[in-house]
């Protein structure tokens, strides 16, 4: 019995696990704008510093987007689901963060907007059309220069012509890739 219990409390949390990374065809809700200094009093991210603070970064990559980002008027947006278990999320936005803050790109050139689904709302609809969650894009005048989104499970990139399944790729390597294009 108490084996049979365990197990149906395990499928119960596994389901709900899962169903928290679906996406819905009608808008669900609204984004909310996440300042990056509060994102550690978001209790949907309480994943969130442990995932930025294990991350190496490549050094030679930091140096790339340093420089790249002194020479252009550029603003990075993220849209990410606070407590989804999707790896894209859990991994490649605490990640992708670690890496601008490790360049020094300043805390207001980055844009976060919480999000359940990529169908919610944003104020930013006119101008970016989101297909999942996390998707990061790099922008230069308030231009897409690049785009970085999670589907299904798996990366990919877009910018410089350019639109490719990057998965197997690490995440400051599309960063300073979409930085210098």
């Amino acid at each position: 019995m108490n084996t049979t219990i365990r197990s149906l409390i395990m499928i119960i949390f596994g389901i709900t696990m899962l169903s928290s990374c679906t996406t819905n065809t009608e808008p669900s809700g609204s984004a909310t704008l996440l300042p990056l200094s509060e994102i550690s009093n978001n209790a949907g991210y309480s994943w969130f510093e442990a995932e930025k603070a294990i991350y190496q970064p490549d050094d030679s990559k930091i140096r790339e987007i340093s420089e790249s980002y002194k020479n252009k008027n550029q603003k990075i947006y993220f849209f990410v689901n606070p407590s989804c278990s999707c790896d894209g999320t859990k991994k490649h936005f605490p990640h992708a963060i670690r890496i601008l803050k490790d360049a020094g790109i300043p805390d207001d050139k980055i844009v976060i907007y919480s999000m359940k689904s990529h169908t919610d709302n944003h104020p930013l609809m006119d101008r970016f059309q989101l297909r999942g969650l996390p998707t990061i894009f790099i922008t230069v005048n308030d231009n897409e220069k690049c785009r970085m989104e999670v589907i299904n499970g798996k990366l990919y990139v877009s910018g410089n012509g350019k639109d490719k399944d990057s998965s197997e790729t690490k995440i400051d390597e599309i960063l300073a890739k979409g930085f210098s294009w």
